[in-house]
């Protein structure tokens, strides 16, 4: 439900006690819950404890240049609004803030009164952020009922066929008829895609559900790689591939996730990743970490994504090279990979260069 601004939850980040205090007793004044931090990393932390409805940083504070607020707090708390604050305002620095997704700018020094006109525009703007979200969800939940619902009536009569198919594979072996098993056997690898189809979309639908994170635990994510490399040991060896995962030069700190379904994230890019790679080419994985995530980059030395091909690669169905695909998949494993990695408040990155490879970079928050 929207929320009231008194019961509004304000997070102010300014390295000026002045400011953080003269703000927090205005916005008390109105009914606002107020919380203040004079360091970055203390207020992205208290920002991830406490779930703020609005957030006020200053913009040019010491670490603020190391760090994408927008991205930490955007990610780990959708529905917060940001207002920028700032003594050092020009246009461009205005428009650069609101396409990364601030709500408002504030100019250094402003009156005690604009900040609560200010909070009362986030409240309002929050508000409708929140029935948009629950619109679109209504939407997804009719979505996905009618594909579980088809998916469900396929899966049966597929399998059925599919067994059929293969009693007359068996039988047509014993009448050595070599072009009725050669068609034999096209009908079941067709059958097998479809059955693979719906699977998929069934997988899918168990993700939106939450059903495949419903179990977190705290997990090393350098065993998950390594996992997914041996898993993918045959299939690399035999393309000629070098998999490697590069040794951490330090402990890691642990993650929280579901071990499968990251596994099937793991397996499905490096996987990938080795339909695009020729002989003698190489993956590469790596791991690194700092105050804010943990984060795993996977490169390859493959054919590369095209760039007005790349921003449409996590859309279901997608197929990088169309119909010339050497390898006949769902279109669905990319969007898969992006819904787990939203479903443990991650986040998936792609760049690319043609003829120069591929990265894809996930990022976990720390606890």
């Amino acid at each position: 439900m929207p929320q009231s601004n008194n019961s509004a939850l304000v997070l102010i980040i300014d390295n000026e006690e002045l400011v953080c205090d003269g703000c927090r007793l205005e916005l008390e004044k109105a009914g606002f819950e107020v919380l203040t931090s004079n360091s970055v990393n203390e207020g992205i932390s208290l920002a991830r404890e406490r779930k703020p409805d609005i957030v006020f940083f200053e913009l040019n504070m010491p670490g603020m240049s190391e760090v994408n607020i927008f991205d930490i707090l955007l990610s780990d708390i959708p529905d917060i609004v940001i207002v920028v604050i700032t003594a050092y305002a020009t246009i461009d620095s205005a428009v650069k803030v609101i396409k990364n997704g601030a709500y408002d700018y504030l100019s250094k020094p402003f009156k005690p009164e604009h900040i609560i006109s200010v909070a009362n525009r986030c409240m309002e703007h929050r508000n409708l952020k929140i029935e948009a979200r629950h619109l679109r969800e209504e939407r997804q939940i009719y979505e996905k009922g009618f594909i579980t619902f088809v998916s469900h009536e396929m899966r049966s009569p597929l399998i059925a066929v599919q067994q059929y198919l293969e009693s007359m594979v068996f039988l047509s072996k014993k009448d050595s008829n070599q072009q009725f098993l050669e068609i034999l056997n096209k009908c079941s690898i067709r059958i097998k895609n479809l059955e693979d189809l719906v699977n998929h979309w069934l997988d899918l639908e168990r993700v939106e559900s939450k059903a495949f994170v419903s179990s977190k635990s705290e997990l090393n994510i350098k065993e998950i790689i390594l996992s997914a490399i041996d898993d993918l040991a045959p299939i690399s060896e035999k393309r000629g591939i070098n998999v490697t995962m590069v040794q951490p030069p330090q402990e890691l700190p642990l993650i929280m996730g579901d071990r499968q379904s990251l596994l099937r994230v793991i397996i499905n890019i490096i996987g990938n990743a080795t339909k695009y790679t020729a002989a003698g080419g190489s993956i590469t994985s790596r791991i690194s970490f700092d105050d804010f995530y943990v984060k795993v980059e996977i490169a390859d030395t493959g054919k590369g994504i095209a760039p007005e091909k790349l921003q449409f690669i996590f859309e279901p169905f997608f197929r990088v090279l169309g119909n010339k695909e050497p390898y006949r998949g769902s279109g669905l494993g990319l969007t898969f990979c992006k819904k787990i990695m939203d479903a443990h408040n991650g986040r998936i990155e792609v760049s690319s260069k043609v003829g120069s490879g591929t990265v894809f970079v996930l990022k976990f928050p720390r606890q």
